[in-house]
């Protein structure tokens, strides 16, 4: 329940949320500034201005530069992994842990995959077949949906690809990033693992990476998947569109996560 309320919560108090509430605030504001009893006419132009920043936030996010300022940083300090650099350094006593991005539940086909997941879930497949290593795959129950967890989907989707399942070990409670780190953390230890290769999004690794490295013991391995930065721009990748919005959310999501996970 708690972690359903804090979720419901973010979804208020981060964009596009946060931008819809602050729209109706100041048409609030506005309507009842015309009220000679209620807001001075000369408090219409601080209102005006507030709409002016609100609408320059909203530009920022949903084009280039926005993605410039908050996902570039986070994506370039992680390179790709290339396992043939890494040969002499992967043995057996190194295991791939895999992080899951949610599922989509309720479509049509029931319980599936997401784009998120899928690549990085490929990522793993690729390091897996090159290297053999086991895989530990984490992921759990997101709030109001059934008893299956993400951890679970995934490893049916491994074993299409062909992973054998003792190779499979799943961690299914995890509901967020910091979980993830501590409980795989005790299935690594269980199992006297002494290196990890982390698989998540390149966006995600910097906040993934800071919660294993408080909670496990293990040598760390980034191996970043499905990077959403471009360098190579045009001038209409300076107008909004829907992917440059996509990624400054979720960017945003990750610095605020960070801040937070700083405190624990």
């Amino acid at each position: 329940m708690v972690l359903f309320l804090v979720k419901l919560l973010s979804k208020l108090i981060l964009p596009p949320g946060l931008f819809i509430i602050l729209l109706i605030i100041l048409f609030i504001l506005l309507q009842t500034s015309q009220n000679k009893y209620s807001y001075r006419k000369n408090k219409r132009k601080y209102l005006y201005g507030c709409l002016i920043l609100l609408l320059i936030l909203i530009y920022l996010f949903s084009s280039y530069p926005g993605e410039f300022l908050l996902t570039k940083p986070l994506e370039s300090q992680f390179d790709p992994l290339l396992i043939s650099n890494r040969e002499s350094k992967v043995g057996n006593s190194t295991a791939i842990v895999l992080l899951g991005s949610g599922v989509r539940r309720g479509t049509s086909r029931g319980v599936e995959i997401g784009e998120i997941t899928l690549a990085r879930l490929y990522r793993t497949w690729q390091i897996h077949k090159e290297t053999g290593l086991d895989l530990v795959v984490s992921g759990g129950v997101v709030p109001g949906a059934d008893n299956t967890s993400g951890a679970e989907v995934m490893k049916e989707v491994l074993l299409d690809l062909g992973v054998k399942e003792d190779k499979i070990i799943l961690e299914k409670k995890a509901k967020n990033t910091w979980q993830n780190a501590v409980n795989t953390a005790l299935l690594l230890e269980e199992r006297e693992y002494e290196q990890i290769i982390l698989v998540t999004s390149a966006l995600h690794m910097k906040r993934a990476v800071y919660s294993f490295e408080r909670n496990c013991n293990q040598r760390l391995i980034p191996a970043p998947a499905n990077y959403t930065f471009n360098t190579d721009v045009s001038l209409l990748d300076y107008l909004p569109n829907r992917e440059s919005l996509d990624n400054s959310l979720a960017a945003l999501h990750e610095w605020i996560g960070l801040v937070w996970y700083s405190f624990k």
